[in-house]
């Protein structure tokens, strides 16, 4: 699985999209008076106005090159300051093999890079820039009903990595490990790491594969587009 398109929901549209494009570099594909649209390597990333002001917390990561995680953090904390967590502003999750480091965007979600040394292919970068980045790596799906939204995954083919069964009182990893992409299915309430934020039911829409379309609604249902 891929995520290459992924729509999310902003009070304010115009601070986001400047920090997008003019404080990460990242391409405007398309935008209006509500909404815009970024390239994140091979997959779009769109935001659209919230209306509703209802709370939201997203949570998701771009994936760079394998071998490049300490150019792109360079790259970045010259950009953006760091989340720091236990004193550290990065942090290695040796199950997976991969570095990771943590910042917000204006809406304060938790963004992520996310280097998967042995998933993620090597780019021999001597130098990392926005371009490098490689795609959405991970994506929050958070919702009430863990197990019925597990399920509905599982009817698509998205199952955990472990090919255990979804933990309603975890945080899941649907997707295969082989791909580097992941939607972190869980409840509301859990904070995330190197924030304080608290994970909150919040709408989304993705595309996966360039054919599969979901939507979660407001009340963490989803439903097949």
């Amino acid at each position: 699985m891929k995520i290459t398109v992924a729509k999310l929901w902003t009070d304010q549209v115009k601070p986001m999209q400047d920090f997008y494009t003019k404080t990460l570099g990242v391409k405007l594909v398309e935008k209006t008076e509500a909404s815009f649209t970024v390239q994140i390597g091979t997959s779009q990333l769109r935001f659209e106005l919230d209306t509703t002001q209802q709370a939201k917390q997203y949570h998701f990561a771009f994936n760079i090159p394998g071998d490049a995680f300490q150019l792109a953090k360079d790259w970045l904390q010259q950009r953006v300051p760091l989340l720091i967590e236990n004193g550290e502003d990065e942090i290695y999750f040796e199950n997976i093999d991969a570095h990771s480091v943590y910042f917000y965007d204006p809406d304060e979600n938790v963004v992520e890079l996310i280097a998967r040394h042995a998933v993620n292919p090597d780019k021999s970068l001597t130098t990392f820039s926005v371009q490098d980045m490689l795609d959405i790596g991970e994506m929050n799906v958070t919702t009430p009903d863990v197990a019925g939204v597990g399920a509905k995954f599982a009817e698509l083919g998205i199952v955990r990595r472990d090919r255990q069964p979804v933990k309603p009182d975890f945080l899941n990893f649907l997707g295969e490990a082989e791909d580097g992409t992941h939607l972190l299915l869980g409840r509301a309430g859990r904070p995330w790491l190197f924030s304080p934020k608290i994970a909150l039911t919040s709408p989304l829409e993705l595309e996966t594969d360039n054919q599969m379309h979901v939507r979660l609604d407001r009340e963490g249902v989803l439903h097949r587009k």
